[in-house]
């Protein structure tokens, strides 16, 4: 499988519907290290502060057209999540 045919299968994942795909989309996608983001193809990285700035990626990476907010791809995500069961008493 070529590297851009393995980015493609990611960002369709982060399309669907189901939750576990749209993580497995994020995070074939993006890295998270600390405070900082990279991106998987071209390792450009963004600190937490820039968050509201786009996403700059190296010249010529073939994600430089998706996802230029992934800090907020992630909190969108998260929110997605299930909540806690309620302690039974």
């Amino acid at each position: 499988m070529r590297k851009k045919d393995g980015f493609i299968r990611y960002v369709a994942l982060g399309n669907s519907p189901v939750l576990s795909d749209r993580q497995i989309g994020w995070t074939g996608r993006w890295c998270l290290m600390g405070d900082v983001v990279l991106c998987s193809q071209c390792l450009a990285a963004q600190a937490i502060e820039q968050a509201h700035e786009p996403f700059e990626h190296m010249p010529g990476c073939v994600a430089r057209h998706e996802g230029l907010h992934p800090w907020h791809e992630l909190q969108y995500l998260l929110t997605q999540l299930p909540p806690l069961p309620k302690a039974q008493h």
